[in-house]
């Protein structure tokens, strides 16, 4: 019996340490895999004797891979701002840059200044208008910037709440596997890695909370406290908008909130905070707004700056800026103003002197508001550098808890040793039993 049972416990080592070998081999073949989490193989002692494996561990620090999400989800949020800001920024320009905001008020002003000294010269009192034109188009394409920016915005939230239902339908197919596999008494290791991977690109876009249940599955909770996840998974609900203005906002009715498919109705954007969806809609409802109102009251003191005989040199309808047709069409009323019926003495500037005046008062505001869009777009980049700095140390740190290929080979070795061992102790048993049988 003793010889028996000594070949049944080196079997069982043999079965123990091939198992190694196999999750050894498994660690190593995805050690540059990211989702990948490193396993090892639970032994416990036989009772009679030998060893029995208990099931296959799966290492992955939550708290670790829970800080990596939520850091993932702001390196997100900050790039969505900085990238919205950037295009406003570029359409404004830089102060003293060929094609900025602040070039075109200055072509404007010297355009002014010259046909004051000669108010006489058709040519001069033209460029005047050329540079107004110019002028015009500038504040015109900064307003369409923002507003592409807040179109742009609403389509990425709609891509992006396909993204967020596609993968809660995954999370919930991979709990019912994980449940499954588990009660047949297999690991589900993989599975769990695969449903690590999904809770990860869901926390780019909407941060959650990760509560494990007994038996094995995972309910998702947004750090609003809005429940995606638990058993069943939610299904979320936006319209897209075709076009955009100034007018269009989230409290007119006109945009689109997020819904819940078979829900109350009630908005539920605000519960979805800190991820890439919620500085989506920040951009969209807040941030590009708050841009449109700064250009409005730009544009607003370029007309009261810009007023004369009762008129002034632009006109504005729905947020567009463009130079008066009666001035186009009679360049001369530039000097002479609207009320004559014809060009008045061509030597006096007229109305040219104050126009110049005008612009020159609202340079200082102009070039403020210029500066203040390059402040926000360099305070949005530290954030997203700051943000991108901390998701790389949270990167590293989670890669540290992976696999280490040193000590996998270590492993390695001492499975081998062991293998040879109680492959040994199986050999000379067999020769003890056939000394045995020839002793009888």
């Amino acid at each position: 019996m003793s010889l028996t049972s000594a070949i049944s416990n080196a079997l069982s080592g043999l079965g123990a340490t091939s198992l190694g070998a196999e999750i050894v081999s498994s660690n190593l073949s995805n050690a540059s895999n990211a989702a990948y989490a490193k396993r090892e193989v639970s032994l416990v002692s036989n009772l009679n004797g030998g060893v029995q494996v208990t099931g296959i561990q799966r290492h992955r620090d939550a708290a670790v891979q829970a800080s990596l999400n939520a850091q993932s989800a702001q390196a997100a949020a900050a790039e969505v701002r900085t990238h919205a800001l950037a295009a406003v920024d570029a359409a404004v320009g830089t102060v003293g840059d060929s094609g900025s905001l602040t070039t075109a008020l200055d072509d404007m002003q010297s355009t002014l200044i010259s046909a004051a000294a000669q108010p006489e010269s058709d040519v001069r009192l033209n460029q005047v208008l050329y540079a107004a034109e110019d002028l015009a188009a500038r504040f015109n394409a900064i307003g369409d910037a923002i507003q592409a920016e807040r179109l742009s915005a609403d389509h990425a939230v709609a891509r992006d709440v396909e993204t967020v239902n596609e993968v809660l339908s995954q999370i919930e197919k991979l709990n019912k596997q994980i449940i499954s596999t588990k009660e047949n008494g297999r690991g589900a290791a993989t599975l769990s890695d695969q449903r690590d991977q999904a809770i990860a690109t869901l926390s780019e876009l909407i941060p959650v909370r990760t509560l494990e249940r007994d038996n094995g599955s995972v309910a998702l909770v947004s750090r609003g406290g809005q429940v995606l996840l638990d058993g069943k998974a939610v299904t979320l609900e936006f319209t897209p908008v075709q076009g955009m203005d100034e007018a269009m906002t989230l409290d007119s009715g006109a945009l689109s909130g997020i819904l819940i498919v078979g829900g109350d109705g009630d908005d539920i954007s605000n519960r979805l905070i800190g991820g890439q969806i919620a500085a989506t809609l920040q951009v969209r409802d807040s941030l590009m707004p708050q841009a449109s109102n700064e250009l409005a009251a730009e544009r607003q003191s370029m007309l009261d700056a810009t007023a004369f005989d009762g008129a002034g040199l632009f006109t504005e309808g729905d947020g567009v800026l463009s130079v008066r047709e009666q001035l186009s069409a009679d360049p001369w009323r530039l000097r002479d103003g609207f009320t004559p019926t014809s060009p008045g003495y061509v030597a006096n500037a007229g109305f040219l002197d104050t126009l110049a005046a005008g612009t020159e008062s609202i340079s200082d505001s102009l070039g403020n508001y210029v500066s203040k869009q390059s402040a926000q777009l360099f305070r949005a980049e530290m954030s997203e550098t700051s943000a991108n700095a901390r998701y790389t140390a949270l990167q590293e740190a989670a890669a540290s808890e992976g696999v280490d290929s040193d000590a996998e080979l270590q492993s390695l070795l001492m499975i081998e040793k062991l293998y040879t061992a109680n492959a040994r102790v199986i050999s000379v048993v067999d020769e003890m039993m056939d000394t045995l049988m020839r002793m009888t």
